[in-house]
């Protein structure tokens, strides 16, 4: 038998044993076919691994990669065959003839140790990438994770099927917010940042995160292939990736097993479970491919985008009706289009709410735990005025802590309460701390600081421009009117700035921006940016209402020439916008009373107050803002009834405006609050008209401190001239004038910055 210690008796040893006959194993080796398939093994695994990363970004077909791994699968049996039979020499590649357990040939000089510089530094490559897919290096998981979820690269090479890979995205973000310890930013803030071309660790610092989320979506016709990586903010390094293959039907597996694997590369800092839908939220893909369409459309707030949104969202509770999602979509959106756009339809409020409540029913009655729906019943509650809408949203929040949206309407409820403002403050910077790029909210929150006569405000207002100055309409949301009635023309002129370098599309051109930043400082100047003519009406993209751009100039330039004392060019204006359809004979006639009184003209000024009456709440002209806004229309009146004869009834006026104002100075001390300008300014033109100079000196002094330059405060302004020669009040005028030159120096650095000088001329100079 040939073992060892064991032989016949009788019988030679050596004679039983053949010298040819070596093991299957020692062949190998000596043939050398241990050492390829070892070497072959590591170099297809490498290559594998190697084409994963990039045959997608090269946009290679989706049948590449199985094509490399049959390739490799093939050519593994190939290469042991020639290893078996061919062998490498001094003389090269020749025939293996050599007999069983004869030694080799040898190869002399480098390429005898070919084998191992090979070998060697495919063990350094599968050495580098075990540490990077290792845990060494990395960054630890945060203390208090925040994780943006940014828009799927869509990879199908069908621009139509973006909405799928941002549905997909979506999905997945709402599943990571139900992740109690875990914070989760918004997709109308994580969305904006589409594309390649953004830093990591900038992106992270403009929303506030740790951790970012990115992946790319492929589907070719029923294959879905998701490839994601987590990375972290601080550092930009990647802290986990994976691939996903599944057949299109596994779409909600794909998205449950994502969300999981990535609490579970946060652990432990995320505290809580992940809960994962034990059953798909529909069984028709047509539904949920159409659901994600309409959810991309409901973020916009445009008027075309709520139609669309409603439009697919019945389409989708009509294909199924047991899509709980679907139904809480369909709801909110026929809310929404109540809110925004019905005015101009109101008898189908009624209709669109009846089918909204019936869709909550619904989505309730299919899944009683889903934050959407009660999100949506509270909202629809709210608008129809009826109990319970606050249980709604903190049922809403309790089920999904991370819903933005409903935390803003949450406040937008709250804020209807005076005695709950701080209430309401504190949600809408929730909701700003989870959709830090969404410009309604930062309106609502800047102005809950109670605007710009709040210290914090000039810091908050600076992190705003930054994180929204990108997106249209943003600016002007933040700004306009606002920041140039309270008296911030700096403030104002950076918005320009902004709106310069960025041509996107906004509600009003860059030349508004720059005539009311100017306005109080140097009216001729300001009359500089007022376009020849502005076109005759534009459409306003966040509104179905069209803007007359023309009776925007002509009432802007109108109250400019009034500032400038050019009587002659404001009567022009003033008639070229008596010729204008749809400019409201009511309100032009409380601007030429305004401007009559300033004139002296007091007769005319008496009879064009009396057309004005009552001047509309909604009354907003373009610069100069409502008369309570400016606090002109409190001490307007009375001016003019004393100047015409009517004391008496100015007396009586002038004492119960009085009587409030002072009720409010008692409540707001010498703070500045919400109504600041409407209160002081009103307050120190009142006591001018009656001759109460101290009580005038002491309101204007506030404003002073309030704004940098309250507008309604001028010395030109006849009730203001009754205090001329007072020293208290000669103080303030000299402090007046001392702002106004600094703020004309930083207005024309702002205008002159570089690169921004030429930006802001064709800007200014065009009609929008």
């Amino acid at each position: 038998s040939g073992r060892p210690g064991f032989h016949l008796p009788g019988v030679d040893p050596s004679l039983m044993s053949d010298p040819n006959d070596v093991g299957w194993l020692a062949q190998l080796r000596a043939r050398g076919v241990l050492r390829v398939a070892a070497s072959y093994a590591v170099i297809a695994w490498l290559l594998l691994q190697i084409a994963d990363v990039t045959f997608e970004p090269m946009g290679l077909p989706a049948w590449a990669m199985p094509a490399l791994i049959v390739a490799a699968a093939l050519g593994f049996p190939v290469a042991l065959l020639l290893a078996w039979f061919l062998e490498l020499g001094d003389g090269g590649v020749s025939r293996d003839t050599a007999p069983a357990g004869q030694p080799r040939p040898r190869v002399h000089g480098m390429r005898r140790y070919a084998d191992l510089v090979v070998i060697g530094g495919l063990v350094a490559v599968v050495g580098v990438l075990l540490v990077k897919d290792s845990d060494l290096g990395r960054p630890a998981p945060p203390a208090e994770p925040a994780i943006a979820v940014l828009p799927f690269e869509n990879l199908s090479g069908d621009a139509d099927q973006v909405y799928f890979s941002d549905g997909l995205a979506e999905e997945v973000l709402d599943r990571l917010g139900r992740v109690p310890g875990l914070k989760v930013i918004a997709r109308a803030s994580s969305f904006d940042f589409r594309g390649g071309e953004h830093d990591v660790t900038e992106i992270a610092a403009k929303l506030g995160v740790t951790t970012l989320l990115a992946g790319s979506v492929r589907r070719d016709g029923m294959r879905l292939r998701l490839t994601a990586r987590l990375l972290d903010g601080a550092t930009g390094q990647q802290l986990w990736s994976d691939s996903f293959n599944r057949d299109l039907h596994d779409v909600f597996a794909v998205q449950a097993e994502l969300a999981a694997a990535v609490v579970n590369a946060l652990v432990p800092a995320a505290r809580g479970e992940l809960a994962l839908d034990p059953a798909p939220p529909t069984t028709s893909l047509d539904a949920y491919d159409l659901y994600l369409a309409a959810r991309a459309q409901l973020p916009l707030r445009l008027p075309e985008a709520i139609e669309k949104a409603v439009e697919l969202g019945e389409a989708v509770v009509r294909l199924d009706p047991d899509f709980a999602r679907g139904q809480a979509h369909l709801a909110n959106a026929l809310i929404f289009q109540v809110i925004f756009f019905d005015e101009a339809d109101p008898d189908r409020s009624p209709e669109r709410l009846k089918r909204a409540e019936a869709a909550i029913y619904k989505a309730l009655s299919l899944e009683p735990d889903l934050s959407e729906a009660h999100g949506a019943y509270a909202n629809l509650l709210r608008e129809t005025g009826r109990p319970g809408a606050e249980e709604e949203y903190r049922r809403a929040l309790e089920l999904n802590p991370n819903n933005a949206p409903t935390w803003h309407d949450y406040a937008f409820f709250l804020s209807r309460f005076p005695e709950r403002r701080d209430e309401s403050f504190k949600a809408t910077a929730r909701s700003l701390e989870l959709d830090p790029r969404q410009p309604n909210t930062w309106a609502n929150y800047l102005s809950g600081l109670g605007g710009p006569y709040n210290p914090r405000f000039r810091e908050a207002f600076a992190r705003a421009l930054s994180s929204i100055g990108d997106i249209p309409f943003a600016v002007d949301r933040i700004t306009l009117p606002d920041l140039s009635l309270m008296g911030f023309p700096v403030e104002v002129a950076e918005a320009a700035v902004i709106k310069a370098r960025s041509p996107s599309i906004q509600d009003l051109p860059v030349w508004i921006n720059l005539a009311r930043a100017w306005l109080p400082v140097d009216p001729v100047r300001a009359a500089t940016f007022i376009p020849a003519e502005a076109g005759f009406r534009r459409p306003s993209p966040s509104t179905l209402r069209t803007v007359d751009m023309e009776a925007i100039r002509l009432m802007i330039d109108a109250d400019l020439a009034g500032l400038a004392g050019d009587w002659p060019r404001l009567e022009r204006r003033w008639a070229e916008l008596d010729a204008r359809p749809g400019v409201s004979p009511e309100r032009l006639a409380g601007v030429k009373a305004f401007w009559m009184a300033v004139l002296g003209r007091h007769d005319e000024a008496a009879t064009w107050l009396a057309r004005a009456e009552p001047i509309p709440d909604a009354w907003l002209p373009p610069v100069m803002g409502s008369s309570n806004a400016y606090g002109l229309m409190d001490t307007m009146r009375p001016h003019i009834l004393r100047a015409t004869g009517r004391g008496g009834e100015a007396a009586q006026e002038t004492q119960a405006r009085l009587a409030v104002l002072r009720e409010q100075r008692a409540a707001l001390g010498d703070g500045c609050g919400e109504p600041a300008f409407d209160g002081w300014i009103s307050l120190a033109g009142i006591a001018a008209v009656e001759g109460l100079r101290d009580e005038a000196v002491d309101a204007l002094a506030v404003a002073l401190r309030c704004g940098d330059l309250p507008p309604g405060f001028n010395p030109d302004w006849p009730w203001f001239r009754e205090l001329d020669g007072y020293p208290p009040y000669e103080a303030l005028k000299q402090e007046r004038l001392r702002r106004i030159e600094r703020i004309r120096q930083e207005l024309l650095r702002i205008e002159n910055e570089p690169g921004l000088a030429e930006a802001l001329k064709r800007a200014a100079s065009s009609s929008g």
